[in-house]
């Protein structure tokens, strides 16, 4: 350390003796070091000569080895290498931090690691590590040399390495530690005038010009020393178009520089580090300056060379416009909106880009200029591209070859074009700050925030937009101004943006659409339950789940969940109705390619107060979501915010399960094994019937579910099922006939709410919303089953009515209806209606009696009738070519049917079935009993017969079950005791028993309880001479025709009783009633003997009478005793 008292001096008195101005215009690579201008820097390689105050024979260096209060400073300039350069200038200012502020500013800026430096130069131990000599700089190269030979050494490293041609190598210049004390520098030398506030002046902070050009990295050093003198800056212009950093100084004795003038201060006078008080200057080196002050210039020493400033702080240099952005609070939210990666037209940053001149927007611009909506489509994370539009407009790249200072810009204005491509209007005012666009609200309320690598800020007011500016210009970037940023993510996801909401970044297409969109925060509450989960499935699948049936490509999944929630055109909330369907856009090979609906529904209060658009909030509900908020117009389009996420529909059997009373239709169709015909048939209606539906057909029922019922049953199921599309709003009045895919037809009939045919107490979903009521029927003609010109070819009674509509699936739609629609084709005959009560006993002894033809639903021969003894009650089967039959009524449409009274196999075992097996004449009795003929079939001649029932069957059962009903069997013609009576216990259900048949407390037999029952087909007469033949054509009918409909259907049925007749099941065997002897001739006997007795105690009374009249007594006296 001995040499460096020796170093010093010799550097001293080598600035002494080489003193000169600079002027270098052969070396292009060298900035031109100029004097002082009040203004603006002077041309380069021109020199201004300031008259120092004094004559002085000390220079810089010697002047600052003179103060004990910057030994730092100086051993800094030092390890720079700036002390040659200084040596060099003849005119030069430098401001001098004292060891106290180097100290502090060591201490504030210190890393706390010691893998980063701050400003490129200070690190972990601060300024101790500067101030170690030079052997041991050397060894501290060695050892960083052998640790990092084949390493990237950053430009931070300890020490001031940094890497050379693949070696590590020490930058003995220190390049970051010079870039820093070289903005304490000027090129010329400021006298007393400029650093002493005048009073005739008003305008007391002056713009300095340091030597500090500002670069990105150390330019690197050239192969061959450049000529002219050394340690000048080199690499061209650096950042500010060939300009120094710039740095504002207050004079003394003004308002922002106070007694003794302040250094750094910013645009508005604050800020900035104090001038030393001079407290450290030696005795023997006081320079004064008198001035008629008192003393103001303490700090300050004029030497030969320029001038020494000491200052109480270290200058730092300018951040760039970057951190003036991030740091600035009046810019707190353009900070906030600008992203890492800045979006187009603005530069790729602001952090490195050269020439910028900023005019950035405060938070007072965005708040009168965007309302809320276009503030949240800029603070979404897909408003970058939204942000760089409205903030480019105010970055320019460069004016007149450089920077855009305030000083730049004359009264006049002058046009510049930004980079969004528009011209702005910039003038100076006479205040300094800078009018916009011509307009005194665009005057800027900050001028040069000087940025160290990049350029200026100025901020403004107002943001600098084109006419006619839009930002929400798309239907893409409103949704994301609603807080729909998730479903706008899953557009571009399903790649579904440039179709429906516009280019990502760009301008919307013309076509309207009706967007109904969840906002984020319902997304977010699915995804607190996992619901979005899926989401993230259909992102990953590529095929959807339903068949192919159409060339019609089907798109991802993702992209159907989407489409469904976007209608076509725009849908205006005075144009929803309550219950339509809405197309959507999607569009699937499972509905041949038609568009899915949705369904609407709107509550009564928005249509009173007429769709206003303020009251839509919860008032309408598209597919079970509730709209949230009032409809927002986007160009062509409108977007509707709604409570929850569609689903678009499920499948056909998932649809029908989740109304638990469709189960027993699931069930068949799994059953007949149509689950994936029905899943996958594409664009079909079903008519579903209830479980009521399916349970009222009792044993026909059992039957289909029996395995040799399969095939009914597959006919059943096929015929609900239309391939078209119906749905409900699509309907007019009258009558429509569909082909089924059972092959046969159905008629879809629509009345109006006051038909006739309307229950008087409907609570039909249809009448509510449509004002109509829907049926479904059988045609009046079918191949083979013709039941003449108005009457359903399936003999049901009556029409089944649709008493749910529209419910959407996946391939079409569902309607529910109250009853099941047998396809006229389907033979139920007793025999099977039977077998599905899964009870053998009866249906083995009417085999073996002669009479399984009632089973298996047809006529019986000559012989079976005689072998019956049923000669004059059942007609045989007519022959086959005779052209009518003459045994049946000549109106009669239906063959002969029966009802059979079934008992259990259980009430069986309790019969003594020995005896009627052995005697085939009582078994005949006991089943004829059981057997209920059609009435036009029973052959009576009894004038005590009772009247006809004449009411209508219940659904499913073959005969009305009336209190006190009488039917006639076919044992009538052959007992008194022949008819049968239905009894009603009070509990919806019935006893059968015996009519007139007088009890015997108790003896089974005499009654049995009602159970279930089936309904078996009617069998048509054939039609002979006409033309079987099925319309098809769609038919219109007037009410009156509907009456007359109604009327023809009391044909259906004959006393009370189906013409296709059925199955009754009972829990006991009703025998053949005999009365007993005492039942004919007891009345006669009691009689006789009550005349008997009567004249016995008649004959009685008289003979005493007349024994005892003439004979007399005398009656003893009172106290006397008898002798």
């Amino acid at each position: 350390m001995w040499y460096r008292p020796v170093l010093l001096l010799w550097l001293v008195s080598l600035a002494s003796a080489q003193q000169r101005p600079l002027s270098f215009p052969d070396n292009p690579l060298t900035p031109v070091l100029t004097l002082h201008s009040s203004s603006s820097s002077p041309p380069a390689g021109t020199i201004t000569q300031a008259a120092p105050p004094t004559t002085l024979s000390v220079t810089i260096v010697s002047a600052l080895s003179q103060s004990d209060q910057h030994t730092t400073f100086l051993r800094l300039l030092q390890r720079a290498k700036c002390i040659p350069m200084l040596a060099h200038m003849a005119n030069a200012t430098i401001f001098a931090p004292t060891n106290k502020a180097w100290d502090e500013w060591a201490k504030a800026h210190r890393p706390d690691t010691s893998d980063t430096r701050a400003f490129g130069w200070l690190g972990h131990e601060g300024l101790d590590e500067w101030n170690k000599d030079e052997t041991a700089i050397s060894e501290n190269h060695n050892i960083l040399s052998s640790q990092l030979h084949e390493e990237e050494i950053p430009e931070d490293a300890p020490g001031g390495f940094w890497d050379i041609r693949g070696e590590v190598a020490m930058d003995n210049h220190n390049w970051a530690l010079r870039q820093h004390l070289l903005y304490h520098l000027l090129n010329y030398t400021l006298t007393p005038s400029h650093l002493l506030a005048d009073e005739f002046t008003s305008h007391n902070i002056t713009t300095e010009t340091t030597l500090l050009y500002p670069m990105l990295s150390q330019p690197p050093l050239p192969p061959v020393p450049e000529p002219g003198p050394p340690w000048l800056p080199r690499g061209g212009e650096g950042l500010l178009a060939g300009h120094g950093q710039r740095l504002r100084v207050a004079k003394a004795k003004s308002e922002a520089g106070g007694q003794r003038g302040r250094v750094g201060v910013d645009w508005n006078g604050d800020g900035g580090v104090e001038v030393w008080d001079g407290s450290g200057w030696k005795e023997d080196n006081n320079t004064e300056v008198d001035d008629g002050s008192d003393r103001p210039h303490e700090g300050i020493r004029w030497v030969q060379n320029g001038v020494v400033i000491g200052v109480e702080g270290v200058l730092d240099m300018p951040p760039s416009i970057d951190e003036i952005i991030r740091t600035r609070p009046e810019l707190s939210y353009l900070a906030r909106l600008l992203p890492p990666d800045l979006p187009a037209p603005l530069p790729d940053s602001l952090h490195n880009t050269p020439h910028l001149t900023v005019f950035a927007p405060s938070d007072e611009a965005f708040s009168s200029t965007l309302d809320n909506l276009e503030k949240g489509y800029l603070e979404s994370d897909f408003g970058a591209e939204g942000v760089g539009r409205v903030v480019a407009g105010g970055v320019i790249l460069e004016v007149k070859s450089g920077v855009g200072w305030a000083d730049t810009w004359e009264e006049n204005p002058r046009q510049v074009q930004a980079i969004s491509g528009q011209n702005i209007s910039i003038a100076s005012a006479s205040n300094g700050s800078l009018i916009v666009n011509g307009s005194t609200t665009s005057t800027t309320d900050a001028v040069d925030i000087f940025a160290s690598n990049a350029g200026v800020v100025h901020i403004v007011p107002t943001l600098l937009l084109p006419d006619n500016f839009t930002l929400l210009n798309s239907a893409e970037k409103m949704l994301v101004s609603l807080n729909a940023t998730r479903f706008v993510g899953l557009l571009r996801s399903a790649n579904l943006s440039s179709t429906y909401v516009g280019e990502p970044g760009k301008e919307g297409n013309d076509q309207a659409w009706t967007f109904l969109a969840p906002t984020d925060e319902v997304l977010e509450s699915l995804d607190k339950w996992g619901s979005t989960a899926q989401l993230t499935r259909l992102q990953s699948a590529s095929t959807p789940e339903i068949a192919a049936c159409d060339p019609l490509h089907d798109a991802s999944p993702l992209a159907q969940l989407l489409q469904y929630h976007i209608l076509p055109g725009r849908l205006l909330p005075k144009d929803v109705e309550d219950g339509m369907l809405l197309a959507t856009e999607l569009r699937t090979t499972a509905l041949s390619g038609g568009r899915q609906r949705l369904r609407v529904d709107v509550s009564e209060t928005l249509g009173e107060i007429g769709g206003k658009w303020k009251e839509v909030e919860g008032e309408i509900r598209f597919g079970g979501a509730t709209v949230v908020g009032k409809p927002v117009k986007s160009g062509k389009s409108i977007i509707y915010l709604i409570s929850k996420l569609l689903a678009p529909p499920d499948d056909v059997l998932q649809t029908a399960v989740s109304n638990l009373q469709l189960s027993t239709f699931v069930a068949a169709v799994y059953a007949a094994d149509l689950d994936k015909y029905v899943k996958h048939t594409p664009a079909t209606t079903l008519f579903i019937p209830r479980n009521r539906a399916f349970g009222a057909l009792g044993l026909a029922m059992k039957y289909l579910l029996l395995s040799e019922g399969k095939d009914e049953l597959r006919k059943l199921v096929k015929y609900h099922m239309i391939q078209q599309i119906i749905y409900a709003p699509d309907l007019e009045l009258g009558r429509q006939v569909y082909p089924t895919l059972e092959g046969g037809e159905i008629i879809l009939r629509r009345t109006s709410k006051s038909s006739s045919e309307t229950p008087e107490h409907d609570d039909n979903e249809n009448n509510r919303i449509y004002n109509m009521t829907l049926y479904l029927q059988s045609p009046t003609k079918w191949q083979d089953h013709d039941s003449g010109k108005d009457l359903p070819a399936n003999g049901e009674l009556r029409p089944a009515r649709i008493v749910g509509i529209d419910a959407l699936t996946q391939t079409g739609v569902i309607h529910t209806i109250d009853e099941v629609v047998m396809p006229a084709d389907i033979d139920i005959n007793i025999g099977k209606l039977v077998r599905g009560s899964k009870q053998t006993t009866m249906a083995e002894l009417l085999v073996k009696s002669g009479m399984g033809w009632i089973l298996q639903g047809r006529e019986p021969t000559d012989e079976e009738v005689v072998s019956a003894g049923l000669q004059g009650n059942v007609s045989p089967a007519p022959l086959e070519d005779s052209p009518d039959d003459e045994s049946a009524e000549k109106d009669s449409l239906a063959m002969p049917a029966y009802t059979l009274l079934c008992p259990t196999d259980k009430a069986f075992s309790r019969l003594n079935m020995t005896y009627y097996l052995q005697n085939p004449d009582q078994l005949r009795k006991l089943l004829k009993l059981h057997i209920i003929p059609t009435q036009r079939q029973t052959m009576l001649g009894r004038a005590d017969r009772p009247k006809s029932v004449e009411g209508q069957p219940r659904d499913g059962r073959p005969l009305a079950l009336d209190d006190d009903a009488v039917y006639a069997t076919l044992l009538t013609q052959e007992s008194k005791y022949g008819e049968v009576a239905f009894r009603a216990t009070g509990d919806n259900s019935f006893l059968v028993g015996i009519r007139n048949a007088r009890s015997s407390n108790g003896v089974s037999g005499e009654a049995a309880r009602i159970g279930q029952s089936g309904r078996a087909s009617v069998r048509w007469r054939k039609q002979y001479g006409k033309e079987v033949k099925v319309r098809a054509e769609f038919v219109r009918e007037k009410i009156n025709e509907e009456e007359e409909d109604g009327r023809e259907r009391d044909r259906l049925w004959e006393g009370g009783m189906t013409l296709g007749g059925g199955v009754v099941m009972l829990d006991g065997v009703l025998l053949p009633y005999e009365p007993s002897w005492f039942s004919r001739w007891g009345w006669l006997v009691v009689t006789l003997s009550g005349i008997g007795v009567l004249l016995i105690i008649t004959a009685t009374s008289v003979g005493w009478w007349w024994f005892t009249r003439g004979k007399h007594e005398y009656a003893p006296l009172e106290g006397e005793e008898e002798e």
